[in-house]
């Protein structure tokens, strides 16, 4: 193959990968900076967070229960307490019109955080 051959390719090569990056932060969610918008953006953030390690929570609790390293009484305590966790992070979320979809923040080329 020739240099310029070669040179050729890694052109078209690197346009199309430019195209890419182009195509995918066309249709990546923005952050909204909007001034009245910000304490959305914030609670959403912070709530799929909170969610997330709920979730975590729950999967390292229920493998413990398995496990049977936690009493009848642990387990009763650490699934209430998550339940009621659950339910706080709706209802901060219904306050700030968002749905528990809105809470599974997408992460590019990781997918999605839940």
């Amino acid at each position: 193959m020739k240099k310029d051959d070669v040179v050729a390719l890694q052109v078209r090569d690197l346009e199309r990968l430019r195209k890419e990056i182009e195509r995918r932060a066309a249709s990546a969610p923005r952050w909204n900076a909007d001034p009245k918008d910000v304490q959305k953006s914030v609670a959403r953030l912070v709530l799929a967070l909170i969610e997330f390690l709920r979730k975590l929570l729950e999967k390292q609790a229920i493998r413990r229960m398995e496990g049977g390293t936690l009493t009848a009484e642990e387990t009763e305590a650490i699934g209430l307490a998550l339940m009621r966790l659950e339910e706080t992070v709706h209802d901060l979320a219904l306050r700030f019109g968002l749905k528990p979809e809105d809470l599974n923040l997408d992460l590019g080329p990781l997918g999605r955080l839940i």
